[in-house]
């Protein structure tokens, strides 16, 4: 979705200005320019809650390919292509699709990254001796990026493995050549071996600033932009929407979340940023169990708390990220109440800010008018009786006053949008 027409302008009255100052508006956040693979270092994070890893095994993926393309010599391109596939590598996992190189290609896509990414990535479960898949593969058929990252994934688990870092550490040099060869191939599995000699590797792959590191390392991928942040959140949203079988979810709630700000007078940057949470408020779902958020009927007491972990399993993921750390709470604060009976921490309306009151509505608007295995999708004007009726309770009054015409503005903006083309 990105910055909202001009229409939304119009809808900053001095009323709505008011209203806004109402709700204790300190100061305008804004998004901070990033480049692509800085926000993707930390947001990967939650493909390692979908593929079941140890936190931090994408970043140690991504790492780990890169080194072994720098020991091999390869250009910075192909550095940096490496680092993006083993970032990307878990994807299918988090999409809950059989085909994880498709997956992570389709994402890739998504990002807009170069062309040779996707096309790697639909390798990345290919072996050098032919056991991988699902293409089979083998020896130099494989793209040579596809083996890099083969053999950082190889590396990765087997340290993880390991019961303490320093056992790792001593795991990871005693690794010959032999052992990789089968995955990656001899030239890879010696690139790799060279990596894992060097103490410098063992410290960064237990470092808690790897995401940064890994943002350092991608710093030719261009200037940093907004529009690249956007580009990225509107991406893993999508991953999201695919795992929990809603496509264009995401988009909706992030896209009526920024037009809500606005009709109650924040300023465009502030609205930009709810946008961004809007994109992420599911995150940490991936970290929830498929069999909960696929259950075809209403879940139990202990299925709700394991559903109810989400919102700080997506808050600990995002507030590493540049610039996010505001976005992270409002992520986590999304499904309190005014009347305090909320969750995670039951937060009053005299303590919940007005961010996760927006996402709240928004959310509540878009699950209501979806279609659930135990009921019929709500028609607007259902929905919208639904929303009243807890005004005030559930959600907040204010912002359910606003929707209607915010709902509004984003269908005239859709149909815009389709009558173009």
């Amino acid at each position: 979705m990105g910055v909202m027409d001009d229409r939304v302008g119009a809808a900053q009255t001095d009323g709505a200005l008011a209203l806004a100052s109402s709700y204790r508006f300190v100061r305008e956040v804004r998004l901070r320019p990033a480049r692509r693979v800085e926000i993707l270092a930390y947001l990967s994070g939650a493909f390692d809650l979908a593929e079941a890893q140890p936190t931090g095994h994408a970043a140690r993926v991504a790492y780990l390919g890169y080194r072994v393309a720098e020991a091999l010599s390869l250009g910075s391109e192909e550095r940096r292509r490496i680092m993006h596939l083993g970032l990307l590598h878990a994807t299918g996992a988090a999409m809950r699709t059989t085909d994880a190189g498709e997956s992570a290609a389709l994402v890739a896509e998504r990002l807009q990254l170069d062309a040779q990414v996707a096309e790697s990535a639909r390798a990345v479960e290919e072996r050098w001796d032919g056991r991988g898949g699902p293409l089979g593969l083998s020896g130099v058929h494989v793209p040579l990026e596809a083996l890099c990252v083969a053999a950082a994934h190889w590396a990765a688990e087997f340290a993880e493995r390991a019961s303490h870092p320093l056992r790792a550490r001593a795991a990871l040099q005693r690794v010959d050549t032999a052992e990789v060869t089968p995955v990656a191939g001899p030239e890879v599995g010696a690139a790799l071996v060279t990596v894992l000699r060097h103490d410098a590797t063992w410290l960064a792959l237990w470092d808690d600033d790897l995401p940064a590191v890994i943002g350092v390392l991608g710093a030719g991928e261009g200037k940093p932009s907004r529009r690249k942040v956007l580009e990225v959140v509107a991406a893993i949203g999508d991953v999201v929407d695919a795992a929990v079988r809603e496509p264009g979810r995401s988009e909706r709630v992030a896209a009526l979340s920024h037009l809500l700000a606005s009709r109650l007078g924040m300023p465009e940057g502030f609205c930009d940023a709810i946008e961004v949470a809007g994109y992420l408020l599911d995150l940490g779902q991936l970290g929830v169990p498929r069999a909960v958020t696929e259950k075809p009927s209403i879940l139990t007491v202990d299925e709700m708390e394991q559903m109810r972990r989400h919102p700080g399993l997506g808050a600990r993921l995002l507030a590493g990220a540049p610039g996010f750390d505001e976005i992270a709470t409002w992520v986590e604060q999304h499904h309190e109440r005014p009347d305090g009976r909320g969750y995670p921490e039951m937060l009053t309306l005299e303590e919940l800010p007005l961010p996760p009151r927006i996402l709240c509505v928004a959310d509540a608007y878009w699950a209501l008018r979806a279609h659930r295995p135990y009921r019929q999708a709500f028609s607007h004007e259902d929905a919208m009786a639904t929303l009243e009726a807890g005004a005030g309770r559930q959600f907040d009054a204010e912002v359910v006053a606003v929707l209607p015409a915010a709902v509004a503005a984003l269908e005239e903006i859709e149909q815009d949008a389709r009558a173009a083309g």
